[in-house]
């Protein structure tokens, strides 16, 4: 009987601990629970407005109070407050922020994100033809070809990453250009395709670990390319400061040298094999005596007046898409 009395004691001993350890943990318990945290845009950039979400599978955050801490200080509270807007520090700066979800049993859960922001800017660069001493920059003309330069602002413990040291993932119209993505490949250089239209251009910069750390994306528009017709005067040289339009007015002059330059073609000079040249003059074709891009006019009367209608077209042989033309007339006589 002695012995039935104590084992009777131990098993009520044993079954009290349990039920004060399982009640303790009940009101003290501060779990983990099933609490998704988001943040959007995924890769804010300096100064960008983010919003902070909150989800879960297993609470009903519409009726749960919700508190927010922004680097430590209290912010908003209140039941289904599932949600934050922020505004992103400078490059480089963390802001933390952190949820604590307390559900109506008393069970306290809380989730964490860090915001630290980082950029990448896009440089579009078209390699077209300009004239010696243009001042202008090129532009990206049909089935041009142009080079893209990422210029990225990732800062880490307050020193600036350089480009060698982050991974480049480009994309074009969506499709990964492998052999451009990489270690350090910072810049990738895209052609302009048939049909004609715009390309969209997007990389991803991440760190060696494959964390994205920032993205962008250019929408590169083409336009048509131009021929411009300069007088080439034999005391002052190429007249560039004024391109011939409309009416020119020949006066007392005997000839006229007429130089055609083209503007945004994909050519490596403005007269070679890769060019031709079609000059008009009151629809009749003329061949230049010299180079395909110069045609000289001379007025062998001046009893006569009149209009002569002139037109230039130039072509790129191999991009056929890369034509212009341009039209005017020269006035001579009286």
């Amino acid at each position: 009987m002695k012995n039935l009395f104590q084992k009777t004691m131990k098993i009520l001993f044993i079954f009290g601990v349990v039920f004060l350890f399982q009640n303790g943990a009940l009101f003290a318990q501060t779990s983990s629970a099933n609490i998704d945290i988001s943040i959007s845009p995924k890769t804010p950039g300096a100064g960008d407005s983010v919003t902070i979400q909150l989800s879960s599978n297993s609470i009903d955050l519409d009726t749960t109070k919700i508190t927010w801490y922004v680097d430590g200080v209290p912010g908003i509270s209140g039941n289904g407050q599932k949600s934050l807007a922020v505004t992103a520090k400078a490059a480089g700066e963390t802001t933390n922020v952190r949820a604590v979800v307390e559900t109506a049993d008393g069970t306290s859960s809380e989730v964490s994100t860090q915001i630290t922001p980082a950029g990448v800017a896009l440089i579009v660069e078209p390699t077209s033809y300009v004239p010696p001493f243009y001042k202008g920059r090129s532009i990206f003309t049909n089935q041009g070809t142009t080079r893209v330069v990422a210029i990225p602002n990732v800062i880490v413990n307050g020193t600036e990453v350089s480009s060698k040291n982050l991974v480049f993932n480009w994309q074009q119209d969506g499709v990964t250009l492998t052999s451009d993505s990489g270690l350090g490949k910072d810049s990738v250089t895209v052609d302009g395709g048939v049909p004609i239209k715009d390309i969209n251009i997007s990389v991803s910069v991440l760190d060696t670990s494959g964390n994205i750390l920032a993205d962008s994306s250019e929408v590169i528009s083409a336009s048509d390319p131009k021929v411009l017709v300069y007088e080439n005067s034999p005391l002052y040289g190429m007249l560039f400061n004024k391109a011939i339009t409309g009416d020119y007015y020949l006066g007392q002059k005997n000839e006229l040298d007429l130089v055609a330059k083209p503007y945004f073609f994909n050519l490596s000079t403005d007269s070679g094999s890769d060019s031709t040249y079609k000059w008009l003059i009151n629809d009749n074709y003329v061949t230049p005596s010299g180079q395909d891009n110069e045609l000289l006019l001379k007025q062998t009367t001046t009893n006569l007046s009149g209009t002569a209608a002139v037109s230039i077209t130039i072509n790129n042989n191999v991009r056929i898409f890369q034509y212009a033309t341009v039209n005017f007339n020269v006035n001579f006589g009286i």
